[in-house]
């Protein structure tokens, strides 16, 4: 393959998307991004466009292959990430979105949950089943289209490789399977039992293939060339396997909207801890020797989107500017934050939960509340390594959120453990970009392609023990207060 190829990163966040340029070193070329629009219709609702998902990925595609200097003619190939369990119906007819995507934090679906947990059955808010069924039980238009038989349902993923592909391609990989709450980890497919549970019909379901696998190309009237679609893969998993996390007890924990931490497990076929999942990681290739990788997830559902919530109300100028914002205070001065804006995740799973912000006093300033929003965020990602079997070793740290330096101190300070800063920010882009490379040659080992990322920066605990464990147990005081029921003694 050409020295001057070059692979293009496509990863569609929840407020943002975003696309890169990689060379075979590992260089940024060029890069975009644009701001995602959202609804909140009702309490409880989020949906975003899916028309805005397309339209959008290819504005920023462009544009990163405009800055990156290649022609589109050099790039090898495409690897798409995506926000996972946001659910998508389209007719496959006209290729036109039925209804907004309901996205992967609406909790519209929330009392259909309660009824099958009371049955036994291990399901949450997330997945993407319940949010088909809602569909097809509450809307006209995708009815129609059941009836009909030209329904299709899929995660941004598969809406986005069908549209690319101008409806050639329907697809999703393992990792994305397993958030619908319809995969079986057993046989590798979709699981018959959950599809008659939820009255989904497996033709409106994508075929699963491997991550990281051509299956079509994007159409040459888009992108000025007609370009592999060679992988495909959900945020967490892309950032696991771009943090190197490649043998069971790493892990990898992802700082953005959300709080993501991964743990490198045997299989996805292990029994779970309450209150995390066991998911698929990736597959790479088709070969039947491949195996499919797996971790267990736990999930702090607000955590960047705190921090934006302190901005949208006032109380912090920018959330880029967090940093120096708490420049002036050396702590909150008594005050806590429980960043339960949607509830409590891993390992609480408490919906009913809310934020709380103890002990403000008539001193109490904005850095104040800012700086507790920190220690909050960073209690809650300890809550998560605390509660999983992770190798004594740095815990490798990415994502937006772990820019600021503060809360990457805090962080460690907090759970005692030595932290690795990924240099790269947006490691979900660089996971999909070496996902895609794989998949052509580009790289001929994923040794050799994670190789390619720059030094992290190291953080290590300064804190002394008998003041963490203090600090420590008043978080567990805060989070009891904050529960929506007592914990059981």
């Amino acid at each position: 393959m050409s020295a001057e190829a070059a692979v293009l990163a496509l990863d569609l966040g929840t407020t943002s998307v975003r696309a890169l340029v990689l060379n075979r070193a590992g260089t940024v070329l060029g890069r975009a991004s644009a701001p995602l629009s959202h609804r909140y219709p009702q309490p409880g609702w989020l949906e975003q466009d899916p028309d805005e998902f397309v339209r959008l990925s290819i504005d920023v595609m462009r544009t990163a292959i405009d800055l990156s200097g290649q022609s589109p003619e050099s790039i090898c190939s495409l690897g798409i990430v995506s926000q996972r369990s946001t659910a998508i119906a389209w007719d496959a007819e006209t290729g036109e979105a039925l209804a907004p995507a309901i996205g992967w934090q609406d909790r519209r679906n929330q009392e259909r949950v309660d009824q099958l947990i009371a049955l036994g059955i291990p399901i949450n808010t997330l997945a993407s089943a319940t949010k088909f069924e809602w569909l097809l039980l509450n809307d006209s238009r995708v009815q129609a289209a059941a009836t009909r038989g030209t329904l299709r349902f899929g995660t941004p993923d598969v809406w986005l490789t069908h549209r690319l592909s101008r409806g050639s391609c329907f697809v999703t990989d393992p990792g994305h399977a397993a958030c619908t709450g319809m995969y079986n980890a057993e046989e590798e497919g979709w699981w018959s039992v959950a599809l008659q549970l939820f009255g989904i019909d497996a033709a409106f379901l994508p075929e699963i293939v491997p991550t990281s696998h051509v299956v079509g190309e994007v159409q040459a009237s888009l992108l000025g060339a007609s370009i592999p679609i060679a992988a495909r893969a959900g945020d967490q998993q892309a950032s696991t396997f771009a943090q190197g996390v490649n043998r069971p007890g790493m892990a990898k924990l992802t700082l953005g909207t959300s709080a993501m931490l991964n743990l490198h497990v045997e299989d996805a076929k292990v029994l779970p801890p309450e209150g995390y999942y066991a998911l698929p990681l990736w597959r790479l290739g088709e070969k039947a020797d491949v195996e499919t990788k797996a971790c267990l997830e736990g999930t702090v559902i607000t955590a960047g989107s705190s921090i934006e919530w302190l901005s949208e109300i006032g109380l912090l100028p920018a959330a880029t500017e967090l940093d120096s914002i708490v420049s002036n205070v050396p702590d909150s001065q008594g005050v806590v934050f429980v960043p339960a804006l949607q509830g409590l995740g891993s390992p609480y799973l408490d919906v009913s939960a809310r934020a709380s912000i103890f002990g403000l006093t008539r001193g109490s300033e904005p850095a104040h509340i800012a700086r507790a929003a920190i220690d909050g965020v960073s209690h809650r990602c300890v809550d998560l390594c605390e509660s999983l079997p992770l190798e004594d070793e740095p815990l490798r740290v990415d994502g937006g959120l772990a820019r600021s330096t503060v809360l990457m101190q805090t962080l460690s300070d907090l759970a005692g453990r030595p932290l690795l800063r990924a240099a790269e920010s947006e490691t979900t882009a660089l996971g999909a970009a070496y996902f895609a490379g794989l998949a052509v040659g580009y790289w001929n080992h994923p040794a050799e392609a994670i190789a390619t990322a720059q030094a992290p920066t190291p953080f290590h605990p300064k804190l002394a023990d008998e003041r963490r464990r203090s600090a420590r147990a008043r978080w567990r005081d805060a989070i009891s207060r904050t529960r929506s029921e007592p914990e059981a003694p």
